[in-house]
């Protein structure tokens, strides 16, 4: 049986962390539920690539154009109550889209309403955490963080499929709702988080503050090399969730809807193997994300080869797939979790809403491009193509990750 070390539990058995690890957890189910609604509808619309990419559009450009003020906010008020406000405003705006009827034409653009309020949710939530526990907890906390991260999200995405397939996209969107209006009421019970410990401060000591983290920011190397690090690994998933629907389609031959069941369970699984390697070892997080990278590109390499040859019985391929998914998840998951662990041991709780922000923009930025690069690279050199492209260029990125590090000392 599988137990959670004790000093796992005893974060979680503090009132504050756990609930807002719960808030964080029910809020990223909720999400998965409409990105599921959205991609799978759009998908079977339009049979295409290109239509999941708009999907993703939809998400990743609102929170490019807001993330510097959510962090900035993040950093300037009190982080629960950009947290209560951020939750009703979603939950307003999913009950929109179900008046409206339309899960593509009306649902699409309000979504763009939807991330925008999420978007002031994630820097505030990801401040607070680090602000909830000390600094030798950080690890746990992160691990902790990036486990209801993607479990809300994988978990979500599975229950939203099984609702999906069964109950049609209206009745998904319904319990969207109802996970909202659970995360809003959540959200009251969070203790007031303030970024600056002094009740006396001044706006201008406020601002001044606030442009001190900006200029952290851009004068550490060190945070650069995780900070950029930690976005692309997003966009990696990204550029995955783009390829996904049309892959599993033509390369598996499995239809979407049957499809949507199978692979987020097999992808926790990747997950939570990722979580226990973190928390089992004491690789310094360097050569973590060197690891993670490698995992990924070797899985993606040798997969896309295997199938490449023709060699294999489609059943055969179909069966590989869960191993693949298996490896691609715990890989990009020791990566997450090891860049942000690195961020946020650099930098102090009173800057974290600005890094985060800084980051998340960074993170849309590489995420729009790589759902597009997706596209693009799946019409010239095909699925497998891509795979073993992939592979190679995230296999060479680890080992110049680990060259990296060592002549900078990280």
């Amino acid at each position: 049986m599988f137990l959670l070390p004790n000093s796992y539990v005893q974060l979680l058995k503090r009132k504050d962390f756990f609930t807002l690890s719960l808030l964080i957890f029910i809020g990223q189910a909720a999400s998965a539920f409409l990105v599921l609604s959205l991609i799978v509808s759009v998908f079977l619309k339009t049979g295409s690539n290109l239509g999941v990419s708009g999907v993703i559009l939809s998400f990743t450009i609102p929170a490019f154009f807001l993330m510097a003020f959510a962090g900035l906010f993040a950093d300037a008020f009190d982080r629960r109550k950009i947290i209560i406000f951020a939750n009703i405003f979603i939950a307003l705006v999913v009950l929109v889209i179900i008046i409206t009827q339309s899960v593509i034409y009306a649902s699409i653009p309000l979504s763009f309403f939807y991330f925008a309020g999420n978007t002031f949710f994630i820097p505030a939530s990801s401040a607070a955490t680090a602000q909830l526990v000390s600094k030798k907890e950080l690890l746990i906390a992160n691990t902790i963080f990036i486990f209801t991260l993607a479990g809300g999200v994988l978990l979500g995405l599975f229950i939203a499929s099984l609702v999906y397939f069964f109950l049609g996209a209206k009745a998904t969107l319904f319990v969207c709702e109802g996970l909202l209006i659970m995360a809003a009421s959540l959200s009251f019970s969070l203790p007031k988080m303030l970024p600056i410990a002094k009740s006396h401060d001044s706006l201008i000591s406020r601002i001044k503050s606030l442009w001190q983290g900006v200029v952290y920011m851009f004068t550490s190397r060190a945070l650069w090399f995780f900070f950029v690090t930690f976005a692309a690994a997003q966009g990696v998933i990204f550029f995955g969730i783009t390829l996904a629907p049309g892959f599993f389609t033509e390369i598996i031959r499995i239809a979407i809807k049957q499809a949507i069941i199978f692979i987020f369970p097999v992808v926790g699984i990747g997950v939570l193997l990722g979580v226990y390697f973190i928390q089992k070892t004491k690789i310094r997080e360097l050569y973590l994300i060197s690891l993670g990278n490698s995992i990924v590109g070797l899985t993606l390499l040798s997969f896309g080869l295997l199938i490449k040859v023709q060699l294999l019985p489609q059943m055969l391929v179909a069966l590989l797939s869960v191993p693949f998914l298996i490896f691609l998840g715990s890989g990009v998951t020791v990566v997450m979790v090891a860049s942000r662990t690195a961020i946020q041991t650099r930098v102090p709780h009173t800057h974290q809403g600005i890094v985060f922000g800084a980051n998340i923009i960074l993170a849309s930025l590489i995420a729009t491009i790589m759902s597009i690069l997706a596209v693009i690279f799946e019409v010239v050199f095909g699925y497998l193509g891509t795979f073993v492209l992939g592979g190679t260029v995230l296999i060479s990125a680890g080992a110049i990750l680990v060259y990296l590090g060592k002549r900078w000392k990280y």
